[in-house]
Parts: C-alpha cells; structure tokens; sequence
C-alpha cells in the first residue's frame, strides 16, 4: 500500500538552506510521519568559541 508523502524533498532542502544561511551546521534531520521536519545543529564550535561579545 502506497500512501503520499507528508513532505517534499524541496521542504527538507529549503530547512537546511535556512541553517546553514544562519550560519550553524547540520548533525542530525528526523523527519517524523506526520511530515514535521526537524534539525538538529552542531553547536560544539559555538561553544568552544565562548559566548558572542556585546557589541
């Protein structure tokens, strides 16, 4: 039994394109049945770094 797809590979591209223009990098993307899109950053570089200075 086929059933139509929660989601387009043109959302999960346009997710990913959203983090890495905000500067972080992907680990981990779950995509759940109901079609949720979730993605889990890389902050280790972020806090090796320290926090960001007030400017």
């Amino acid at each position: 039994m086929n059933t139509a797809a929660t989601f387009k590979q043109v959302d999960v591209t346009r997710a990913i394109k959203a983090v890495v223009g905000a500067g972080q990098s992907v680990q981990e993307i779950e995509i759940t049945r109901d079609g949720a899109i979730r993605i889990i950053v890389n902050n280790e570089n972020r806090l090796a770094k320290g926090p960001e200075p007030d400017l």
